[in-house]
C-alpha cells in the first residue's frame, strides 16, 4: 500500500479572494514561518504586488522576488545615508532619518517583516543584503545583479540610451527596480531594430525595412 497523501490545508485569505488572487501552498506555508503579528502585512503586500503586475497566484518564487526587490530598495536607502556596511542597526537609523516620509519607512518595515520569516537564517539574509549593497546606487533606479550582468555586453556608445529606455519602461510598469524581465521586454518589443543592430543583437532585414518605412512615413496632418 502506498503512503497516504497528506490533506492540503484550506487557504483562507479574504483579501486575496476580493482581488481574485490565489496562494500557492508553498508560498502560504512560507509566510506561516513569520511571527503572527507580521503575517497579515506580508499577505496583504503580496496580493497587492500580484494585482499590480497582473498575476493571479502568489507563488513561492514571487515571494522571493518581492523580498529581493525590497532588499535592493532598502540597500539603496541605507547606502544613501552613508552606510557602506550593513548592520541590523542600520534599519533604525534609516527609519529615523526618513521619519518625514512614511512610505519610505513602510518599505523598510516591509523588509523587516520578511526578515522575520524563518525560512532562512538571519545571518544569511544579512549576507545577501551586503551583496545588494555592493550594487545598489545611492541615487536613481536600482538594478538587479542579473539585470546589470545582462547589460555587460552592450557597447558603451549605446549603453546610456539603452539604460534610459529600460528605466523609463520600468517606471511605466510601476516597478521600483530594473529586472532582467524588463530588459528582455524592452529589447524584444520596444528597442528600435537599428539600436539592436548597434548593440550586436540579431535583427532581420524585415525589421530594419519596417523601421525605415515607419521613420519615412509623414505624420498625420490635423484636420482643419
Amino acid at each position: 500500500m502506498g503512503e497516504k497523501t497528506p490533506q492540503t490545508e484550506i487557504i483562507d485569505h479574504p483579501y486575496a479572494r476580493e482581488n481574485n488572487v490565489e496562494w500557492s501552498p508553498e508560498a502560504w506555508e512560507r509566510v506561516k514561518h513569520a511571527p503572527a503579528f507580521v503575517r497579515p502585512g506580508i499577505r496583504k503586500l503580496m496580493v497587492q504586488r500580484c494585482v499590480k503586475r497582473g498575476y493571479k497566484i502568489v507563488t513561492s518564487d514571487f515571494l522571493t522576488e518581492i523580498r529581493n526587490e525590497s532588499m535592493m530598495l532598502v540597500s539603496k536607502r541605507v547606502k544613501g545615508f552613508g552606510f557602506e556596511e550593513l548592520t541590523m542597526d542600520s534599519f533604525e537609523v534609516a527609519k529615523e532619518k526618513m521619519r518625514q516620509s512614511p512610505r519610505k519607512i513602510e518599505v523598510i518595515e516591509e523588509i523587516e517583516d520578511f526578515l522575520a520569516m524563518r525560512t532562512e537564517k538571519k545571518d544569511d539574509i544579512v549576507e545577501k543584503f551586503k551583496n545588494y549593497m555592493n550594487v545598489a546606487p545611492s541615487g536613481g533606479m536600482p538594478w538587479h545583479k542579473e539585470a546589470l550582468a545582462q547589460m555587460e555586453k552592450v557597447p558603451p556608445f549605446v549603453l546610456g540610451m539603452a539604460k534610459q529606455t529600460i528605466e523609463a519602461r520600468a517606471r511605466e510598469r510601476g516597478d521600483k527596480i530594473v529586472t532582467a524581465e524588463i530588459i528582455d521586454e524592452v529589447f524584444t518589443n520596444i528597442m528600435p531594430a537599428s539600436a539592436k543592430q548597434a548593440m550586436g543583437m540579431e535583427v532581420t532585414e524585415e525589421d530594419l525595412k519596417k523601421e525605415h518605412v515607419e521613420s519615412d512615413t509623414p505624420p498625420d496632418l490635423p484636420t482643419l
